[in-house]
């Protein structure tokens, strides 16, 4: 039987605002089991869908524990062209991909994104972040408050939340070892856990119910939480506190991307991008001539920062953040989520078409 989350009232409130706002931002108005698979190299199976359709279906999914999510503590079924759906997240450790998504989708590539295999998981709801911070260990969030993890580099996935929690959506994951750990969500839902997930501590970094979109770890040590209303939180004693940084932007952040060296790089909805070189004390905007939403971005190994998002466009910047110039991988048009660089120099993003491998810039 499909469950109906306890703030349904509340989410159909906020539906129609969140969807007049990101159309708004897109038309430039306003601001505000397993089997392996095989993606495409640098090309799309299918004609590319309208990317605003796409930055609808997504930021609603994201945002939204919709009535109509199938059961979580379902296993999701196999799918032989998973990783050619939809997908939120991907991470890289030791070599390995990890990729999350719709229907319950966890995917794990060996091969640098050419082939994946799905993971028996028992849910089959919409999951949106992965974070593993070993080859052994991993966690995935999603909607209906869904926490899975694995301590055997994804062969099984067990679930840590208790079920009850269907009015939470988390947005996404971080863990810094076996042990600490953030989940972090719609309507400032945040979680904490010192103990691999056995137990999770709720906390609240920001006064208001706002959204986080996703929570990041510097190579110094510091976190940094990216929301919505140009909210970023910065906190350098592990989480246990947190200070608002001054950006001069008050529409949706997606993500925070640490450079080194006090370089930071945050990004959000029409192409805006913001840069720090200290720590994220001060920050200055970059001009961006394609207006589209950013939702990702990897330092390369040749030091270059690209940034990904909405119909297909990156972001790409040989100068530290300085400048940033439209860049677009041939074929490549649908809308992308996240994106890594792998060990044997491609790209691999994940969103509308899937796992898509691409050339770097």
């Amino acid at each position: 039987m499909t469950r109906v989350p306890t703030s349904v009232g509340r989410a159909a409130g906020a539906f129609g605002a969140v969807c007049r706002r990101v159309t708004e931002s897109v038309s430039g108005h306003g601001e505000g089991a397993p089997g392996a698979t095989r993606p495409p190299d640098g090309f799309l199976a299918r004609p590319p869908a309208a990317p605003h359709l796409f930055v609808l279906r997504l930021l609603c999914l994201l945002v939204l524990a919709l009535p109509l999510a199938l059961p979580a503590e379902d296993f999701a079924e196999p799918a032989p062209l998973a990783a050619r759906g939809l997908l939120l997240d991907i991470t890289a450790v030791g070599g390995n991909l990890v990729a999350v998504g719709d229907h319950g989708h966890v995917l794990i590539s060996r091969d640098h994104g050419l082939t994946w295999n799905q993971c028996r998981v028992p849910t089959r709801v919409l999951l949106t972040g992965v974070s593993l911070p070993d080859e052994a260990h991993g966690w995935v969030v999603g909607h209906d408050g869904v926490i899975m993890a694995t301590a055997d580099g994804g062969q099984s996935w067990q679930r840590q939340d208790d079920g009850k929690q269907t009015d939470t959506v988390w947005l996404d994951v971080l863990f810094l070892d076996a042990n600490r750990g953030f989940a972090v969500g719609a309507y400032g839902k945040f979680s904490q856990t010192v103990d691999g997930g056995k137990t999770w501590t709720v906390a609240k970094p920001a006064e208001d119910e706002v959204h986080f979109n996703r929570i990041t770890a510097g190579d110094d040590g510091q976190l940094y939480l990216a929301g919505e209303g140009g909210l970023l939180l910065v906190s350098a004693d592990v989480g246990q506190t947190w200070t608002k940084a001054e950006v001069p932007y008050d529409g949706s952040l997606f993500g925070v991307l640490p450079v080194g060296k006090g370089l930071l790089v945050t990004y959000g909805l029409r192409g805006h991008i913001l840069v720090s070189e200290d720590h994220g004390v001060h920050w200055e905007p970059r001009n961006s001539p394609v207006k589209v939403l950013i939702m990702g971005g990897v330092v390369l190994k040749d030091g270059a920062l690209l940034l990904g998002g909405q119909g297909g466009n990156f972001f790409l910047s040989r100068d530290s953040g300085r400048t940033f110039q439209p860049w677009k991988s041939p074929g490549l048009g649908t809308s992308i989520a996240d994106l890594v660089a792998t060990d044997d120099g491609w790209l691999v993003t994940v969103g509308e078409a899937g796992a898509v491998r691409i050339k770097q810039p």
